[in-house]
Formats: structure tokens, sequence, C-alpha cells
């Protein structure tokens, strides 16, 4: 898992992304503290040669603590999650972490977990974040919201709570995305349930390994597959998931593409749609960690199939289309970050089918957690690490 060595910050107005995933508590309440940094920067990689572009790797912004999540501002300024329970925002002058983010479950996978600022975020001011949080001995995802004072949040609010809450520390999911109809889905992850088995899955009577479906405000869509039945919570949108940490909508169709991790093989994408089951653990392509014994079928009745899927795992992280004007070869193609791979993968879609794929740099920046398109044009790539930073793709000269 290395990182090349860190180097610090950066100076443009619009630029920055990407992150999070490791175990030790922050305070948010904490006065706000500001970082150093340097209008330098530092050309880690001069020139990658890939099937479709040539580009050259910076390092934007140095000395993240297993960071999760980006997203920027309508002006240019970023938002970058670290895991133990910080939010930074990034402007000329460098990081400054924000007071009053809530206090997380920081523990294993556990943490401050994304950010997403609304598309309406002129008009409401409001930002979305996802974390853990425990309450006594169990704990699960909570999606919250906040706006933004100076370097405060303020109006914090939670808005939905997973249920049950169970006593893992591990799986939470959590990603957040708007897909244009006024609402938003954020991701559940199933917190270990093949094993503890504390809840039945798949089922969409829990909010465990499902994705949830809300208005902007944290009440129900009326239009939610399970409205109005005894067969699921109104709030669930689909369901049958393992830890989806990767979530984006298609910038032509509107549909929601996800990735998930499996077990000992078996990471799945999927294209989530309302009310559908996709199987977990009833039927998956991974295999038991112990003895690599196959993990219920690969298809059943009722059960959508992945898109894709992969074995080995590459512990997929992140997601994000590609929709700048900087690398036009790229346009429309699906990025990932690979956790265990150290990777990030181009994947090209046909419709609803994967065409091509390609991998890009193998271990050469660490752990990917985040990719995110920037508002300059470029691809961020986000890496997890205790010194982790965030990378800018540009083309090489």
């Amino acid at each position: 898992m290395s990182i090349p060595p860190a180097i610090p910050m950066r100076t443009l107005i619009g630029l920055l992304a990407l992150v999070l995933c490791a175990c030790t508590p922050g305070n948010g309440s904490e006065a706000p503290e500001a970082r150093s940094s340097s209008p330098d920067k530092e050309v880690v990689l001069e020139r990658v040669e890939s099937e479709e572009e040539t580009f050259q790797v910076v390092e934007m912004v140095e000395d993240l603590e297993h960071a999760w999540a980006v997203d920027w501002l309508p002006d240019g300024r970023m938002l970058v999650t670290e895991r133990p329970g910080r939010m930074l925002l990034v402007d000329g002058d460098g990081p400054t972490q924000l007071a009053n983010v809530p206090e997380v479950w920081a523990k294993n996978q556990g943490g401050l977990l994304d950010v997403r600022v609304a598309p309406n975020y002129e008009e409401s001011g409001w930002i979305y974040f996802t974390h853990s949080l425990k309450d006594g001995d169990t704990g699960g995802t909570v999606l919250s919201r906040a706006r933004l004072d100076g370097t405060a949040l303020t109006d914090v609010e939670e808005l939905y709570r997973q249920t049950p809450f169970l006593a893992p520390d591990y799986h939470f999911g959590s990603r957040i995305a708007f897909p244009g109809d006024g609402t938003l889905v954020v991701t559940m992850g199933e917190r270990g349930q093949r094993r503890e088995r504390t809840v039945d899955i798949p089922t969409p009577t829990t909010s465990v390994g499902t994705t949830v479906r809300l208005n902007m405000d944290g009440s129900v869509p009326a239009d939610n597959p399970f409205v109005g039945s005894d067969e699921g919570l109104d709030e669930v949108y689909a369901y049958g998931h393992r830890n989806q940490q990767g979530m984006a909508i298609h910038p032509e169709t509107g549909a929601i593409w996800q990735h998930e991790h499996g077990p000992h093989g078996g990471d799945e994408l999927n294209l989530v749609e309302a009310g559908n089951n996709y199987g977990w653990p009833a039927v998956s392509y991974g295999d038991s960690y112990t003895d690599q014994s196959p993990i219920g079928g690969t298809t059943a009745p009722g059960v959508t199939d992945p898109v894709e899927y992969w074995d080995p795992s590459p512990a997929l992280s992140g997601m994000a289309f590609y929709t700048g004007d900087t690398f036009p070869n790229w346009q429309g193609d699906l990025f990932m970050g690979a956790l265990a791979h150290q990777k990030a993968m181009r994947v090209e879609l046909d419709g609803e089918d994967v065409s091509d794929q390609e991998e890009l740099l193998r271990a050469e920046l660490g752990r990917i957690r985040d990719v995110a398109t920037g508002p300059d044009g470029s691809l961020y790539l986000l890496t997890d690490a205790p010194e982790g930073a965030l990378y800018r793709l540009e083309p090489a000269e």
C-alpha cells in the first residue's frame, strides 16, 4: 500500500477531490484548524499512456488521513471528508478543518464517509453527508445535511438513520447521488449480516443492504416501490446489496449505477432500478474467505444479475462518469477506484452492457478511495492512507 511522497497543496479556484477509510476518532466540534499549504504542485507521474489518452498525475493536496470523499462548491472550493471525523474546506489558502461536524463512530470501516453538495446549492445551501453512528452497543449509517457558515457547519440535521442499528463495525456503504428528479439516493451497507444473521437479508423490510431513496428534506417520495405495501419499508428503493461504495448517475439517461464489494471475489457493477432484488447473499459470484466455497448460486428467479463482476475482487470504491472536456476520448466512460488492487479502472458502456475495460495506475498511487470529475474538466483520484493525497490527471505535455 505504498503512497508516493506527499507534497503540498494548490492554488486554483475550481480544483480538487476524493476520499476515505481508517480508525482514529476525530472531534468535528473543535475550533477550525488551518493546515499548511503551498502554491506549488508536484508532478508525480510525468507521462502515462493509456488506450485512449496520455496524461500526467499531479498531487494537489497532501497529508489527508484516510480521506473518503470529495465534492465542489459552486465557487470552486472543495469539501473533503476524512474518515476519523473531519470535513475539510479546501481553497487557494489550503485545507481548513470545519467546526460542528457531528461525532462519528470512527472504528474499523466506520467514520465520516461521503459528502455531496446539493444540485440546488445556490438556492438551498445544503451539503449532504453520511457517517457511521454508534448508539449503545449497535450502530449504522446515517444521512445528514448542513449549511456552511464561514468555517463551520450550521443547521446540522439528521435526515435518515439506517434501520435497524447493528453491532458489526464494518460494511456501512455509503454513497450519495442525486438522480435529477428532486430526490436523492444513498447506499446502506449490509453490515456483515451473512455471518451475523441478526436480521434476514435480502429483504426490503429493513434498510440493511439497500439503496434508500428520499426527498431532499428526508421525507419519502410517494412513488417509491414499496410505499403503501407491507412488502418493504417505504424508503427502500432496491435491496439485496452487500457493501456499495460507489454510485453514479448516468449523465444522459439518469440511470443509477452502483458497484459493490464482493467477498473473496464477486465485486459487482449493477444498474439499480426500483424494487429490484440484487440477491446478496443468496446469489453471489463470491466465495467464503475461510474455505473458498461458493456463497449462494450465481443467479436465481426474481434476482437482478450484475452487469459485470470481477473475480478476484479489486475492492472497488468511488465511481464517476467522466463528463469533462479535458480528455475528450474518455467522455461518458465510467471510472472506478480500487483499494486492494490499488488502481483505477476505466469502463466503457454500450447501453446497459460493458464493451471495454482498462486498468490504470496499478500500484502507482496506492489505495484509490474516490474518483470524481472536477469542475475544471479534470479527473481526480483520492487515496486512502494515513498520509494520503488528492491527485489530478492532466494531459501530458
